[in-house]
């Protein structure tokens, strides 16, 4: 999916918010992503004043892939805006359609971000010397 712009990128994961929540009775809806070099993995909570339901809701793959292009396209716009690489973000949605997002800067302490791959014939000579 090509996203052009951060409005875009903001309403694809209010609508994965949206689907999560189903026809359970909200208050808010939070989004936490973790952002990695190609993947992120997020996680949804629904609070409401009687309950907080953090529990896993199976998505059609067609709003987990786009939840992901709209993570990688706000990671790639805040960059190339601020120079500043995000590693997660926390979106917020309320039920008159407004939204708060805010963006983590800290990289993971035990992440190692490489494009470089090592075959398996570099990890045999390493054990032959």
């Amino acid at each position: 999916m090509i996203i052009s712009n951060e409005d875009e990128a903001y309403h694809i994961l209010a609508k994965a918010l949206l689907e999560h929540a189903g026809d359970d009775m909200w208050d808010k809806l939070v989004l936490n992503t973790k952002i990695f070099n190609k993947m992120s993995r997020s996680e949804k909570t629904i609070y409401s004043s009687e309950k907080v339901v953090e529990e896993y809701r199976e998505l059609s793959n067609g709003i987990l892939l786009s939840e992901h292009d709209a993570a990688m396209y706000l990671k790639e716009y805040i960059y190339n805006l601020t120079g500043d690489r995000i590693w997660g973000l926390t979106f917020t949605l309320y039920p008159n359609g407004k939204f708060e997002i805010e963006y983590d800067y800290d990289k993971p302490e035990d992440y190692e971000e490489t494009d470089d791959v090592i075959t398996g014939e570099e990890i045999n000579q390493n054990f032959l010397k």
